[in-house]
């Protein structure tokens, strides 16, 4: 799905990041479209459900050149590729990557589901690895992939972060880490919640949870603050 010169963008905005080992830095957003899952309870449908969105509308096919013009002219410390999934779209994306100063900090968030090219290996700082638990509705042939998640992992720049929803979740979360053999210094559990109300309800179990089992948990500051509204 990826091509040479040309991203499929869902949007580029600046806001601050709200999950993960960098809650709260200043950053630059480009939300690739496309994914490869279907989660139940994603909270970016608008960057692959053609069924309730439209695609002319939502997708926009542009030129590296003018993604790297648009990320040169902010202030943003920190540049974020979220999507949908990054990795559909390698090759354009280690073509931006490479107009980038090797001093500013690039973010990935992915689903794990499929291996970084070597040329993003290289470049990447931080990857944000968020592979699914049951609780997405998806089988686990389709989000599970060990060989990707190990090839995430070899990087040493990578975080697992593991959406909890419910307390059940967490047999499935641990089980993941221990067969991963994922160093528990870098997995963060993070509440389910697309507002604020849910959030305020999930994140005291998933913080007793992370207390339990000596992890991390990931603030969704975005939610805290904008409670999903889109953008910002």
């Amino acid at each position: 799905m990826s091509e040479r010169g040309v991203l499929r963008i869902s949007e580029i905005f600046e806001s601050i990041q709200g999950e993960g080992v960098s809650a709260g830095s200043p950053s630059i957003f480009v939300r690739l479209a496309s994914c490869n899952l279907r989660c139940a309870w994603c909270d970016t449908r608008y960057t692959w459900d053609w069924a309730a969105y439209e695609y002319e509308k939502e997708v926009h096919r542009v030129e590296v050149s003018a993604v790297a013009d648009r990320l040169a002219a902010s202030a943003a410390p920190h540049v974020v590729i979220t999507g949908g999934e990054p990795l559909l779209q390698q090759t354009a994306l280690a073509e931006l990557l490479s107009r980038l100063p090797a001093a500013r900090h690039v973010e990935v968030e992915t689903n794990g589901t499929i291996a970084p090219i070597v040329e993003l290996v290289r470049r990447v700082d931080q990857w944000n690895v968020s592979p699914k638990l049951a609780n997405s509705g998806e089988p686990r042939d389709r989000r599970i992939f060990p060989e990707s998640l190990a090839a995430l992992l070899g990087t040493e720049r990578a975080w697992l972060k593991l959406v909890i929803a419910s307390t059940t979740d967490m047999d499935e979360a641990r089980a993941l880490v221990e067969e991963l053999a994922w160093p528990l210094e870098r997995v963060l559990l993070m509440p389910e919640a697309a507002s604020r109300e849910a959030l305020a309800d999930r994140q005291p179990m998933v913080l007793r949870l992370a207390e339990a089992h000596g992890l991390r948990v990931s603030p969704r500051l975005h939610v805290e603050r904008w409670s999903g509204q889109r953008g910002v």
